[in-house]
């Protein structure tokens, strides 16, 4: 085995500093220090993840992303050729261009957001949850008492189970009527954070009844980033048997699973397994400047992990060299959140022009204050 190397300390330029500087949103690097451990295991090039899959990680984050909008989803989508324009919130989420809007909802317990859209070119439905991003969805997310799951094979993290309880007859009706009214080749659940976690109890359900959706042999692909810890040891073997039997039942490709830990990212170290928590995913992937390695199954509880010296590498620094809960895929969702919020405030001033110029001149503003 490669000998493993402390975290290499990078020089920030001016506009990572900025970037730091600014950053509003919680990144869960303290946590990152008091809880996550370093895997024994060290990363190295033999577990690099194909460039295939990382850029459909990539792609299908972009959806995570943009279900944190505190502008109604309604309003992105009827809009998206003007948002994805240069300096507007959705520059560079290049998979919103064919998207459309199948349904948006906001689920009965804290408010809880999310929605389900429809790729065209790639025939893909995509249900997508918001993480964390009130003071109530927080409350819940510190309710770590264990629940009995319905199905008597383990336990779950009440305020999560709670949440996903108050949006999981939304969802439904939004998968439903995605598959009525557009021909769909792949079903795709995906969140960041808590979002992840709703993710994962939405699939159980409807691995454990089919008759709650008419998905069929239609392959199902769950997508997370930065997931905390939701189930009991009990619950997480009874995840693996439901996945085995849709694969016996339609194909190895019929449920895939993609869980995505970053460099610095404590989330995932949460709740602690002293609690009785587990992870799902057999073997998850984890992503660090700017490259993504799949992770050994005996790894899978660990958040950190030390990766060989890459000599392509040497000379190259990362865009996001500290890490952290907001950083995945190589974007940085502090921008986003920053962007919504002048979006926001443009759309609800009064004055000359419409809010296109409005934004405008709040992103002017805020870029002579750098």
């Amino acid at each position: 085995m490669a000998r493993a190397n402390p975290p290499r300390r990078y020089v920030l330029t001016e506009e990572q500093r900025h970037m730091y500087a600014s950053e509003k949103l919680m990144n869960f690097r303290w946590i990152a220090k008091i809880l996550a451990t370093y895997s024994p295991y060290t990363l190295s090039s033999k577990d690099f993840a194909s460039e295939e899959i990382q850029t459909y990680l990539s792609e299908i984050g972009q959806f995570a992303e943009v279900t944190y909008s505190a502008i109604p989803t309604q309003f992105i989508f009827a809009n998206l050729t003007t948002l994805m324009e240069p300096s507007f919130p959705l520059e560079g989420y290049h998979c919103f261009r064919d998207a459309v809007l199948v349904s948006a909802f906001i689920g009965e317990t804290a408010h809880l957001p999310g929605f389900v859209s429809y790729r065209p070119q790639t025939k893909q439905l995509i249900v997508a949850f918001s993480g964390t991003a009130t003071a109530m969805q927080a409350l819940y997310d510190v309710r770590a008492l264990q629940h009995r799951h319905r199905s008597g094979r383990g336990r779950v993290h009440s305020g999560f189970w709670k949440l996903y309880k108050g949006i999981k007859s939304l969802a439904l009706d939004g998968i439903r009527k995605g598959l009525t009214e557009h021909d769909v080749a792949e079903l795709v659940i995906t969140g960041h954070s808590m979002g992840g976690t709703v993710s994962q109890f939405l699939l159980l359900d409807i691995l454990r009844d089919e008759k709650l959706v008419p998905v069929g042999s239609i392959p199902i692909k769950l997508v997370v980033f930065g997931a905390p810890r939701s189930g009991t040891a009990g619950l997480v073997k009874y995840w693996k048997e439901l996945l085995a039997e849709r694969r016996k039942k339609y194909g190895e490709t019929s449920i895939v699973e993609y869980s995505v830990k970053t460099y610095n990212d404590g989330v995932p170290s949460l709740p602690p397994q002293a609690l009785g928590y587990r992870h799902y995913a057999e073997s998850p992937f984890y992503f660090v400047h700017g490259r993504l390695y799949q992770v050994p199954p005996a790894s899978r509880e660990y958040a950190l992990f030390h990766v060989t010296p890459d000599l392509e590498d040497e000379n190259i620094l990362p865009d996001h060299p500290r890490g952290g809960h907001n950083y995945y895929n190589g974007r940085d969702m502090e921008k986003f959140a920053r962007r919504i919020l002048w979006l926001d405030k443009a759309m609800k001033m009064e004055g000359d022009g419409d809010w296109k110029e409005r934004y405008r001149a709040q992103v002017a503003k805020h870029s002579k204050s750098k």
